[in-house]
């Protein structure tokens, strides 16, 4: 499986800091390129740019030992990038944010080539480059200048130039030569693997492949994810010399893949006999294939449900070694943990399923993992593409994907349930909605199984699918529906307290970290408001709240599918209400038990905290609005046509659906639902959308042919009071734009002319 992405293709911060690292105390000796040292020269580049102010004065704030110290360096003058960059560590060390810029300021005034950087950091170690590049004290100007040296030091490291010059050398008769050659290979580790068996490519270098296959042995521990990556490239010859590479190895995944290769009816003879080989120099006998296979059912099932771990780098992400075709080699791809576990469950799946797919189960495990991994990829925003699937797995059917969504939702996995709906709205029938036992079927399940992005793809699914006739759990559907579309666009946090000084000391601290905050100060409110509000992220809440008290509270909560999956920390003050949440707490990743607190800084680590937690997708400002709109259609759809889509019962939620006219974006979907309801609220409060300047006149246009339907089809359904009213309205709108006048006066018209009455001069 590739990734599409060019973001995704893109090696990060982290991935360039494990390369250096990996290089150990690189040598650029003579003996190593056969040339001068290309880093010999002046080592000190003055700084001499005036932009450069000089530094900062010492507060004599300042402890005298600090002060001692701070003197002693600007004493000594520094000037070159070492003496800069030591300076520089001394402050840092001391905390003090000015000194530290200044010295980073000198630093980059420098303007240090890529040699004279490489230098820098052979002098100082990564370690000091990575506090700089995290070190809250010294941002955005530590990040910029870490990054700027560590790709100068990749790009020295690992030039191609470079690297080609040490592979040839592996050639030389010159045994010692060549030794130093290999020790500096395998120091540049992954990246040079690479290049090495890049040479196999090549069938003019065909006399160096020998040289190549024994240095391949002697790469190390590092070489081992880019030949796993070989071993599945479009190049037979690389794939060979790969396997074969990997007999050198003490690797689960080696043999994994070696055993693979063996076991594939779909590869060439001639590699599976590599393989053999291979595995018979390694294990000294192949496993057997039975054992095998439950060994790569198990570790698909463990990669899928995240309890196996895939070694990551410093900043939490995988870097994986893939074909690239047009480039003829092997390329580092780097991505984060969540990611590449689930796209390592996604291959164990696929191996197997390559080596019988035959198996039900095989071809089960496949489909599972191989949608959660797709959906992992592209997002929520991008629906999976059927036809990859089905070149994959071969043709699906819409009963095979249900089956995978009862499986999906059944252990949580919420990116392959949602590509499940995505799928089954493209492939399936009104069928997949209709139930025979009374009970909802898979696709409305998904519904109530509490995801936003999970039940806006079962909705759309379903809306594709388009039912004509009732079926179990329709009024799930409207519900979910009516509260999708009521969305104000931004995310939302919930604070309860019994005291509401204290929960709106909480609800403004959502407000500094993008949520808009409201405090609720009994259960039964907070309650309410969190079934109604749709734009809802997380809530806080205190072991104060009573009518009902926090635990019975959570329970309901977590009953509704509007608020099911909504992260919940719960603030206690003493150890009994500690006690008493522990075990709601393992059975509910999204619940956390906090100690009561007031402090402002507590708080907002608190709501971050909570912010992390919403897994797997956070609902952006796009999405919301996506939501929004599309249900608002559907609703438009449905109310247009009563006859057709009676079962859905529109009264039970007018009041609701009488809201959606006024939110940015839906008047005109929300003036057509009103227009149909064909009630008195519906033609009230299209008047009143009308009769507001503040909105856009072409949305209150919209309205007003609305009510004038309405009026034709079931004629006025206002009081005499609310008629009377209208005419206020046009009496008081002298002064407001002729459009506005002109559209107030039409209503009149409207309303004059159902009623018989000669308009009023």
């Amino acid at each position: 499986m590739t990734l599409n992405s060019p973001q995704q293709n893109r090696i990060l911060f982290f991935g360039l800091l494990a390369t250096i690292a990996s290089m150990g105390v690189l040598s650029f000796s003579d003996s190593a390129f056969g040339q001068d040292d290309p880093f010999s020269g002046p080592g000190a580049v003055e700084a001499t740019d005036n932009a450069v102010q000089a530094p900062p004065a010492i507060s004599p704030a300042l402890d005298d030992d600090v002060q001692i110290i701070l003197k002693a360096i600007q004493g000594g003058n520094p000037q070159t990038a070492v003496e800069l960059a030591r300076s520089l560590t001394t402050v840092l060390d001391l905390r003090l944010p000015d000194h530290a810029r200044y010295y980073i300021a000198r630093l980059e005034r420098l303007g240090l080539d890529d040699a004279k950087a490489f230098e820098l950091y052979e002098s100082l170690g990564t370690d000091f480059f990575l506090e700089l590049h995290s070190d809250d004290l010294v941002q955005p100007e530590g990040k910029a200048f870490a990054k700027k040296i560590l790709q100068s030091t990749q790009k020295m490291a690992t030039s191609p130039d470079r690297l080609q010059k040490l592979i040839t050398r592996l050639n030389v008769p010159d045994s010692s030569s060549s030794r130093e050659s290999i020790r500096t290979l395998r120091r540049l580790g992954p990246i040079a693997t690479a290049e090495i068996l890049h040479v196999f490519t090549d069938a003019n270098r065909k006399t160096e492949f020998p040289k190549m296959r024994d240095a391949l042995k002697m790469m190390g521990d590092d070489a081992v994810p880019v030949l796993l990556g070989g071993a599945r490239a479009s190049n037979l010859q690389v794939q060979a010399e790969s396997v074969r590479a990997l007999a050198a190895y003490n690797s689960q995944h080696a043999v994994d893949t070696m055993m693979r290769t063996y076991l594939s009816p779909k590869l060439p003879e001639a590699l599976r006999r590599v393989a053999l080989d291979a595995l018979m120099v390694n294990q000294g006998t192949p496993a057997d294939p039975k054992v095998v296979e439950e060994r790569f059912y198990r570790q698909a099932n463990e990669f899928l449900m995240g309890n196996r771990k895939l070694n990551q780098g410093l900043l939490g992400e995988v870097t994986n070694w893939q074909w690239d075709s047009e480039k003829n080699k092997l390329v580092p791809i780097v991505i984060p943990t969540e990611i590449a576990t689930r796209m390592s469950a996604a291959q164990m799946a696929s191996d197997l399923y390559e080596i019988r797919p035959e198996l039900p189960r095989n071809r089960a495990m496949f489909l599972l993992t191989d949608l959660e991994s797709r959906k992992r990829i592209s997002g929520p925003a991008v629906t999976v593409d059927g036809a990859a699937v089905e070149k994959a797995i071969g043709s699906l059917s819409a009963m095979e994907i249900e089956q995978v969504l009862v499986e999906a939702m059944r252990l949580q996995l919420i990116p392959a349930a949602t590509a499940c709906c995505e799928l089954l709205g493209k492939i399936g029938n009104a069928d997949l909605v209709i139930s025979s036992n009374q009970r909802p079927r898979p696709l409305v399940e998904a519904l109530m199984l509490g995801d936003r992005h999970l039940q806006f793809a079962a909705l759309e699914a379903i809306a594709k699918l388009d039912p004509q006739s009732a079926y179990v759990g329709s009024s799930y559907a409207l519900t979910l529906a009516v509260h999708l579309a009521s969305s104000q666009g931004r995310g939302a946090g919930l604070a309860g307290d019994n005291r509401l000084e204290v929960a709106q000391s909480y609800a403004s601290q959502m407000q500094l970290v993008g949520l808009a905050g409201v405090a609720c100060n009994s259960g039964q409110e907070l309650f309410n408001v969190a079934r109604e509000n749709p734009d809802l992220e997380l809530m806080v809440i205190t072991d104060s709240l009573h009518r009902p008290d926090y635990f019975e509270l959570i329970q309901q909560l977590r009953k509704d599918m509007r608020t099911r999956r909504l992260p919940i920390a719960i603030l206690v003050r003493d150890a009994q209400s500690n006690m008493r949440m522990q075990k709601m707490i393992q059975d509910d990743p999204l619940l956390i038990s906090l100690p009561m607190t007031l402090e402002p800084e507590h708080i907002a680590l608190q709501v971050r905290r909570l912010q992390g937690m919403i897994s797997p997708w956070k609902v952006e400002v796009l999405d919301r609005q996506k939501h929004a709109l599309a249900t608002a259609q559907w609703l438009q759809r449905i109310a247009s046509d009563r006859n057709r889509y009676r079962f859905y019962d529109l009264g039970s939620v007018h009041k609701e659906l009488s809201k959606i006219v006024y939110l940015p974006g839906l008047a005109e979907p929300g003036s057509s639902i009103l227009q149909n309801l064909g009630t008195p609220t519906a033609q009230r409060e299209l008047l009143n959308f009308v009769s507001q300047s503040s909105f856009p006149i072409e949305a209150r246009r919209a309205a007003a042919e609305a009510f004038t339907d309405s009026l034709k089809r079931r004629g006025s359904l206002l009081t005499r009071e609310e008629v009377l009213r209208q005419y206020d309205r046009y009496n008081a709108s002298g002064n407001e734009p002729v459009e506005t006048q002109e559209l107030l006066g039409s209503i009149l018209d409207a309303l004059e002319t159902k009623a018989g009455l000669r308009k009023s001069d």
